[in-house]
């Protein structure tokens, strides 16, 4: 079998699944093949070979990284056909080309960087980025060394956003993510109360509360340094959750433990704590203090 070196984009639609629930299953069909339909006309004019379809992504090689980087700027502009966004990785090596499809470490690297990546972004591989012109590398922030899933090396990874992104960066479809207090009635479940100064935000169990600078954000913050999208904290199966998606990272500091550091990654908290954006929380003047309301015990082995 021939070994052939090339650059990996791996494009994947966001949101499908509450889509389907907001939409109906005809309607959320037609969006989705429309998407897709859209991806795969833009792989193929900056020259991408597609080797692979699984669901809602599509897996295509490039034999120049440049070509592949202008591919993906395209790919995270989005559709006006359609309300759904994607999130995209990129990575570069050889691959081994068959009539079944593309076999290889560097398919499962871009696929991990997919997942690291925000709706209307997309995740790079310092490996990419060293094979790319000068002026487009301008157009890359570096994130930092990720641990990515199933990997035992480090990565440096660095984010491809769009130049002039609108406020709204993420799909968000369903309508009960986060309530604020003036919005929130009890129920009898698990309920997560998130503060900072005279403010207070509220979710249930199986709901999440976003944390960023975009106005689609359910806790806006406006400091520079925080992120559009930058962390989500949500309550599912009974497990409080934080999920880093900034390019900063998120500190975090239990009530009774050591202060953590998480960068594209996700942790299960205990019952309380304090969360700060980009900054350690001993400099940080946005710290925002948790606390897990109705659970009858804390879990062992949590952060």
């Amino acid at each position: 079998m021939d070994t052939t070196f090339a650059t990996l984009v791996l494009v994947d639609i966001s949101g499908s699944t509450p889509l389907y629930k907001a939409v109906g299953e005809a309607e959320a069909q037609r969006l989705l093949q429309l998407e897709l339909d859209r991806l795969r006309r833009v792989l193929a004019a900056h020259g991408g070979v597609q080797v692979g379809q699984k669901g809602d992504d599509v897996l295509s090689y490039f034999l120049d990284a440049n070509s592949a980087l202008k591919a993906a700027m395209d790919l995270i502009k989005g559709s006006s056909e359609t309300p759904l966004s994607v999130h995209v990785g990129v990575h570069c090596g050889p691959i081994v080309l068959t009539e079944k499809g593309v076999y290889g470490e560097a398919v499962n690297i871009t696929a991990r960087l997919a997942t690291a990546a925000n709706p209307g972004e997309a995740c790079l591989s310092d490996g990419v980025v060293d094979m790319l012109q000068g002026n487009l590398r301008q157009a890359l922030k570096p994130i930092g060394r990720l641990n990515l899933k199933g990997l035992t090396e480090q990565f440096m990874v660095h984010s491809l956003q769009k130049p002039a992104m609108a406020p709204n960066t993420h799909t968000r479809l369903p309508l009960s993510y986060g309530r604020t207090k003036d919005h929130w009635k009890p129920r009898e479940r698990l309920t997560l109360l998130l503060s900072h100064a005279d403010r207070s935000w509220r979710c249930h169990e199986n709901d999440e509360l976003a944390i960023g600078r975009s106005s689609d954000c359910d806790v806006v913050l406006s400091q520079p340094w925080v992120s559009r999208l930058h962390a989500v904290l949500g309550i599912k199966d009974g497990k409080l959750i934080l999920t880093d998606r900034s390019t900063s990272g998120t500190y975090l500091k239990p009530e009774a433990g050591r202060e953590i550091q998480l960068k594209r990654e996700s942790v299960m908290l205990a019952d309380s704590g304090l969360i700060s954006p980009a900054l350690p929380i001993a400099e940080s003047d946005i710290c925002l203090q948790f606390e897990l309301l109705g659970r009858p015990q804390v879990p062992q082995n949590v952060a």
